[in-house]
């Protein structure tokens, strides 16, 4: 299936492409359908999910999309997108950050937010996406049934990028769909695996019903997506209670009482961890990795880093052996 460069994809309301129809996958479990449409990006292309707003809610398709190197893929709002690198990297860029998925990082986009994924010239990466309609589906017990995704950035996941890329080769070959059901089923347990780790969170939010609670912790989990794209921003208590809709105060009370720390150390925490990354793949001297991730001073760097890595950035960098950019991966 071969697409032409600059057309819309259509995964929601239809295809509009060259070389024959699309695929698509149909499933019912417990009397709710779950549709999938594989579709292959090939290198190259520049491509848009078009969703009408006025069929967004009816529709229950969810787009499998394999994009090949240098794909552009824009996700509107409306959808919410899973985003998985299966070679090489991938960016994503909303209008308020943008950051940088390796192999074996997912990220679950929002759907208030417009995302733009472009795959690097070596990278392949796979997206599926729909309406937060497309995403409920029966067998999300362990999670938070009836709800869609929540917008999370999970690092180093790869057994999951695994199983997601054997579900999307699943997708492509399956013409028939005789195999539809096992493909959501595929799917969901990645799904509920993947975030099984808010439960207990969620359980912390305020709020006197599951519905209430749920919805203190998507928006405050928007914010900390915000702060891990942003870390080595300057960034403010006050906006980002503003972006939670709290008062400062109330704001961190339930962020530390959410997420076992304040947004405060949570921002520490990122950036600290993008040093890591960035003393063990990269050549870029202390002083502007320092700069890099957000520290005013090498000093204080210096400091920080001792205490998160229990040695010097020398120490740990001479540790790794690693000086280069990103190894050459090859799909699992």
């Amino acid at each position: 299936m071969v697409f032409e460069p600059g057309s819309p994809l259509l995964g929601l309301i239809g295809l509009r492409c060259v070389g024959g129809d699309h695929d698509l996958f149909g499933t019912s479990t417990n009397g709710v359908a779950m549709n999938f449409i594989a579709v292959r990006a090939i290198f190259g292309s520049r491509l848009s999910l078009d969703v009408h707003e006025s069929d967004a809610l009816r529709d229950n398709r969810l787009a499998v999309v394999m994009c090949e190197r240098g794909t552009l893929l824009s996700v509107p709002l409306g959808v919410v997108a899973m985003i998985c690198p299966i070679l090489g990297s991938a960016g994503v860029m909303t209008g308020e950050w943008s950051t940088r998925l390796s192999r074996g990082d997912i990220c679950v986009g929002d759907a208030q937010t417009r995302h733009d994924v472009v795959v690097s010239p070596r990278g392949a990466c796979i997206v599926i996406a729909g309406t937060p309609t497309a995403w409920t589906a029966p067998g999300r017990k362990a999670v938070h049934p009836g709800a869609v995704l929540f917008p999370a950035f999970h690092r180093c996941v790869r057994r999951y990028s695994r199983r997601l890329l054997r579900f999307a080769r699943d997708c492509m070959n399956d013409r028939q769909g005789a195999g539809s059901k096992q493909l959501a089923h595929q799917l969901l347990s990645v799904v509920n695996e993947l975030q099984c780790e808010f439960d207990a969170m969620i359980a912390r939010c305020p709020g006197s019903t599951l519905s209430r609670k749920k919805a203190v912790f998507l928006r405050l989990q928007r914010v900390r997506n915000h702060i891990s794209a942003c870390a080595h921003q300057d960034l403010d208590v006050a906006n980002l209670a503003l972006m939670a809709n709290y008062s400062v105060g109330h704001f961190i009370t339930t962020f530390r009482s959410v997420f076992d720390e304040t947004p405060y150390s949570n921002v520490s925490r990122y950036r600290l961890e993008s040093a890591s990354t960035l003393l063990s793949e990269s050549k870029l001297g202390i002083g502007d990795i320092a700069q890099a991730i957000g520290y005013q001073s090498r000093s204080s760097f210096t400091r920080a880093i001792r205490k998160h890595l229990g040695s010097s950035a020398t120490q740990f960098r001479a540790s790794t052996g690693m000086f280069a950019g990103e190894p050459a991966d090859e799909v699992a």
